[in-house]
């Protein structure tokens, strides 16, 4: 709170929820955290994020733990996955700081990896090649999900935000693509 109050005396002539703020203001971000929070089967995971003019999208997974496992040998260990998608609002309340109501859904999965199932992916371009198992899922949970952002933006170019809903936790960093746009156009 002390760092958010000197940020808002630092900043005196900014006016407080201007809307217009959001107008032609484009986002990008990618983010980290929990997916499937505050249930049996949380997990790390990671995701993307977007804002429009003040709309917030946002999608977080954690994949299967053993999906891409080196080892292939007859086990089937009990796996899980998580992922959250959710859209949002940002309000500005300064230039600087932004909060938004977030809905969306949640799904966590329960299952396992067979890890005798050996698949290849090769790539191309690079011509390296990765191997994956198949996963199964077993249970499936479904949830509303809903909580909120915080959004700070230090710099023109950068913005941090973290976001708690019922079943995500996660943090990221998103870069202001129209101000980095505005900034390569006057060079």
């Amino acid at each position: 709170m002390a760092v958010l109050f000197a940020f808002a005396c630092n900043s005196a002539n900014a006016q407080f929820l201007n809307l217009a703020d959001n107008n032609q203001r484009i986002t990008f971000g990618v983010q980290l955290g929990e997916a499937g929070w505050q249930t049996d089967y949380p997990g790390f995971g990671w995701g993307i994020s977007a804002s429009i003019c003040g709309v917030y999208l946002d999608f977080l997974l954690s994949p299967p733990q053993h999906k891409n496992d080196h080892h292939v040998n007859q086990s089937r260990p009990l796996d899980d996955e998580a992922f959250a998608i959710n859209v949002g609002y940002q309000i500005p309340l300064f230039s600087w700081l932004r909060i938004a109501p977030i809905v969306g859904y949640s799904q966590t999965n329960y299952g396992y990896t067979d890890m005798s199932s050996v698949h290849i992916h090769v790539d191309e371009g690079s011509h390296s090649g990765s191997i994956y198992h198949d996963y199964f899922p077993q249970e499936r949970f479904h949830d509303f999900n809903f909580g909120g952002g915080l959004f700070i933006q230090p710099i023109k170019y950068l913005e941090l935000y973290g976001v708690y809903t019922r079943r995500a936790v996660y943090g990221g960093i998103s870069f202001n693509l129209t101000a980095l746009s505005e900034k390569l156009g006057s060079e």
